[in-house]
This record gives C-alpha cells, structure tokens and sequence, in this order.
C-alpha cells in the first residue's frame, strides 16, 4: 500500500454530521458564540490534513490542551512556543512521519495530530520509537459537542491506513479527555508522575 494515499485528493474529503445539538439551556447562550459557529452543530465538519501553514494553530491547541483545568492555569500560545518540552510537539511541522488533523466548519476548530519522538529525547507519553504520541486540542466553544471524538476516529483511521501499529498518549488522571481516550480503547500502561500514560493497539 502506498504510505501516502492519505495524501491523495479525495482521501480526506470527509464531512461528518454532527447530530449532538446542544440542550436548550445551551441555546440560550449561542450569542456568546462568534458567528458562524453559533448556528454550526447541525452543518457538516471537514476534516483535512494539518499542513505547514497549520502549525500556528497546532501551537494554539496545544496550548489549550495544556490549560484544561477551567480553575488552573492557563498556558498561552507564547508559553508553548518558549517551553521546549511544549514546543517539540509542533515545532518543524510536518517532520517525517508527522500526521495531523484539522477540522474546520469554515474555520479551524480542532487538531489532533502524531508525532514520533525518541529514547534519545521521550516526550511526556513516549512507549518506545516505534510508537507515534498523539496531541489533540479543540477550542472551547467547540467542546462537548463531539468534535474531539470524530477528530480521533479520523486520526486513527488515517493511522491505521498507514500501518501504524499503535499510538500512545499522556494525559493527568483528572483531566475529563481521559474518559474519551477509555472509550476509544486506550488502556493505561504507566503513571509515572503526575500523569497517565496510555496506549492504544491499531
């Protein structure tokens, strides 16, 4: 097969929708919600490969993974960029191997993406070399309404099609994405500090 059929067009003209409507008290308060994503959730999402012009946007979803805790604190997207530990996440996008996803209704409003690290230099969930760490952030507004499920479901199957065997992930024991992560398969296989990693088998 060839590794980058992914790339081919068509292959991620994907649109999936979203049938998750939010409760009529949530309704109440799309005027918070910058036009057009207030009138959004019954429209369809795409999802396409993240590109090098993605990687500021990448940064910022990064950043938002980072600041989950509505009462902590918030890590900013010039944080991220300063923080080595943070930034060897996106920095140089696309390395090879490198595989992203953005979703978009008009406008970027998630990412979820794999990169490979080394013994050398682990990452925060790093298994081993062989296995890809997944990121994933969406922005707020967007949240609770599915979209980070169907970003993952896309990933993952992009993944799949690749070969990779198996993806690998950190998130803290609180933190409500680890729920998501549970029901898509992840299982935990080490919480060395203050954090939870986790793997799923492809």
């Amino acid at each position: 097969m060839d590794p980058h059929h992914w790339r081919r067009p068509g292959y991620w003209r994907l649109a999936v929708r979203i049938q998750t409507l939010p409760s009529k008290a949530a309704l109440h308060h799309t005027n918070n919600f910058p036009s057009p994503i207030a009138h959004t959730w019954a429209m369809d999402i795409t999802f396409r490969p993240a590109l090098a012009a993605d990687t500021p946007f990448l940064t910022e979803m990064l950043a938002a993974a980072a600041s989950w805790r509505p009462e902590g604190p918030t890590a900013s997207i010039d944080t991220v960029s300063n923080t080595l530990a943070l930034a060897r996440y996106v920095s140089d996008w696309p390395q090879s191997g490198d595989l992203g996803v953005i979703a978009e209704i008009e406008e970027p409003i998630g990412a979820a993406w794999l990169r490979y690290f080394t013994d050398m230099d682990p990452s925060y969930g790093f298994i081993d070399a062989a296995t890809p760490e997944l990121s994933m952030g969406v922005v707020a507004r967007c949240r609770s309404r599915g979209v980070g499920r169907r970003l993952l479901q896309v990933l993952l199957s992009a993944a799949r099609s690749q070969g990779i065997q198996a993806v690998s992930l950190s998130v803290d024991p609180d933190n409500y994405a680890r729920q998501l992560y549970q029901g898509l398969g992840f299982e935990s296989v080490c919480q060395p500090t203050s954090s939870i990693t986790m793997r799923l088998q492809l």
